[in-house]
């Protein structure tokens, strides 16, 4: 079944979406008779398709693994109705997050990755972050934070008037502006991210990131608008489908387009999962968060649970 919904970016027009869900789950592009996506691991393809042959790869076991990937939370959004509305709106979107930690101890993942716009804006004030630590105390497991369009990294920006590792140790924020790599060596796990200091067509937020060097999974975490051909930029923050395709790595975490879409290039799996709230006209509300089950053997599983 196909449904076709209408997608709002923030600041941006609405456009139209088509997204596939067949009965019981997402398929992958290269294999749609199964009711969720596996693929094993590969290193990618060139430039033009080819594959791409490391003969520099590092032989290295790794352990089976399970993620969770949301992004687009926005909360403390204060563009909506009254008074009275916007409370009733910023306590939604707090149990939100709530249940997206809920679901994260549930499921005994190993990870969380938010990649971007975990606040609607630079300007919430110090009780909301509190609250979001409060929140990230909760998990034992690593946390990872990239900025997006919404809570970019500039001066006197919230990761920049509050530091939510030193508050939260288990959580890291991806800061780097031209890349930062974090290795989780206990869990066989390489993560690669590019914080955003302007949201604009000049930004590429898969610009810069490594080949890999050893068979650790690896995932990167991206903020942006997705391109299926290569061309010059009308939005901001550009992800080509060739650049995906090209990393090699394992998984892009994407963040930003608001509707669960799977944009998996090549060997490379590539998914926004989406909004977890969506609160425009015409949608469905409850949104959703993916499950990632990465396993050395069938490689990788990616699961759409709704979040309310």
């Amino acid at each position: 079944m196909v449904l076709v919904l209408w997608q709002k970016q923030w600041m941006e027009d609405f456009r139209y979406v088509a997204l596939a869900l067949p009965s019981g789950g997402l398929t992958n592009h290269a294999d749609p008779g199964t009711m969720a996506t596996r693929l094993k691991q590969t290193f990618g393809t060139g430039p033009q398709g080819r594959e791409r042959k490391r003969t520099d790869v590092t032989p290295h076991p790794r352990r089976s693994l399970k993620i969770l990937h949301t992004a687009d939370i926005h909360l403390d959004s204060d563009s909506y109705g009254n008074a009275e509305q916007r409370q009733a709106h910023r306590a939604l979107y707090r149990r939100c997050l709530q249940a997206i930690v809920d679901r994260a101890i549930a499921e005994a993942v190993d990870v969380v990755l938010i990649a971007g716009d975990l606040f609607d804006h630079n300007r919430v004030p110090d009780e909301t972050v509190l609250f979001v630590q409060e929140q990230l105390r909760r998990l034992q497991q690593p946390v990872v934070i990239l900025p997006g369009n919404h809570d970019c990294l500039y001066t006197n920006a919230i990761y920049d008037r509050h530091d939510l590792t030193a508050a939260c140790r288990n959580v890291h924020v991806i800061t780097a502006l031209h890349g930062q790599t974090i290795e989780l060596p206990q869990l066989d796990l390489v993560l690669w991210g590019r914080a955003m200091e302007e949201h604009e067509p000049g930004f590429h937020p898969l610009a810069n990131i490594p080949m890999r060097h050893d068979q650790r999974w690896h995932l990167a975490m991206a903020h942006g608008f997705f391109y299926a051909q290569r061309q010059v930029a009308d939005r901001s923050s550009p992800i080509f489908a060739e650049e995906i395709r090209d990393t090699g790595w394992d998984y892009i975490a994407l963040g930003h387009q608001h509707v669960l879409t799977n944009v998996s290039q090549g060997n490379v799996l590539a998914y926004y999962p989406g909004a977890p709230l969506m609160q425009w006209s015409g949608v469905q509300p409850n949104g959703h968060v993916l499950l990632l089950d990465l396993s050395p053997t069938t490689g990788i599983r990616v699961q759409p649970q709704q979040v309310l």
